[in-house]
C-alpha cells in the first residue's frame, strides 16, 4: 500500500497515513513490540488494527505522520496536543529500525527536524516540547542538533509496570528555531551531510549529568533547609 507524501525529505519522507493502511499494515504491531516500546507508555495492553483506527481517527488535535524511506514505512511521528491558543504542541515518535536494512541515525533526526519545521512555520507553533526517558541522553543530545533543549529533569516522571525512574523535559522554541535556520541558510535540516558532520563534533558529555548531579547536591540541601523551616 503506496501512502501519499505529505512532507518530502531528503533521506526520509513523511507520509499520509490512512484506516486502510492502519488496517493492514503492521503499523500496530510495532505497539507489541518490547524493544520499539522500552521507553514508551504504550505496551502494557496488546494493540490491534481497530485500536490502530480509532487512534487515526478519534485525534482532532494531533498531526500523525508515518516515516517512510524508499517506500518502505518503518516509524511514526506526531504532534499531539496541539493548542493553537497557546502555539504550543508536544512531539513524539517511535520506530521500528527492522523494517530498514541500512537504518541511520540520521532518518530519525531528519523525521524531527521535518516534523518541527512544519509545526513551527506551517502551524505557527512557538514551543514544542517532549517528556523522555533519562536512558535516552543520546537521543536527547541529537536532538538539541535541531533545536531541543534539555529543560529539567522530572523527577519519577516515568512509570511502566515496576519500573519508575526520572524523565527528562525537552523543548524547542520558534526563537531558537528561527536561529538554527538563519545559521543554515533557510532550513532546519541543511543536509543530510552536514548533519553527520554536526553528530561528530557534539560533546562527548551532554548537559544532563550536570543537571543531575546539581539536582542531588544543591538541590537536595536547599530544599532541606526549606523542608526543616519551624
Amino acid at each position: 500500500m503506496k501512502l501519499d507524501i505529505f512532507i518530502k525529505g531528503e533521506l526520509i519522507d513523511l507520509c499520509v497515513p490512512t484506516p486502510e493502511f492502519a488496517q493492514n499494515s503492521n503499523w500496530y504491531s510495532w505497539f507489541n513490540d518490547l524493544q520499539i516500546t522500552r521507553f514508551l507508555e504504550q505496551g502494557l495492553f496488546p494493540n490491534t488494527p481497530q485500536q490502530q483506527i480509532e487512534f487515526l481517527t478519534n485525534n482532532p488535535h494531533r498531526l500523525i505522520l508515518i516515516v517512510a524511506h524508499q517506500q518502505t514505512y518503518f516509524g511514526v511521528v506526531s504532534l499531539s496536543s496541539i493548542n493553537f491558543m497557546k502555539r504550543t504542541a508536544e512531539i513524539a515518535m517511535a520506530l521500528d529500525k527492522k523494517l530498514v536494512k541500512k537504518y541511520d541515525r540520521l532518518f530519525a533526526i531528519e523525521a524531527i527536524a521535518r516534523i518541527t519545521e512544519h509545526g513551527f512555520a506551517t502551524l505557527g507553533l512557538q514551543r514544542i516540547s517532549a517528556g523522555q526517558h533519562i536512558l535516552l541522553s543520546g537521543w536527547q543530545q541529537r536532538m538539541e542538533l535541531v533545536g531541543y533543549r534539555l529543560e529539567g529533569i522530572k523527577r519519577f516522571g516515568f512509570t511502566k509496570g515496576a519500573e519508575r525512574v526520572d524523565s527528562m523535559w525537552i523543548a524547542a522554541t520558534v526563537e531558537d528555531y528561527q536561529k538554527l535556520v538563519k545559521l543554515r541558510g533557510g532550513s532546519l535540516w541543511d543536509s543530510a551531510r552536514k548533519m553527520a558532520k554536526r553528530f561528530q563534533k557534539l560533546p562527548k558529555q551532554s548537559l544532563l549529568p550536570e543537571l543531575q548531579e546539581f539536582q542531588k547536591t544543591k538541590g537536595e540541601k536547599y530544599y532541606q533547609k526549606i523542608f526543616e523551616l519551624q
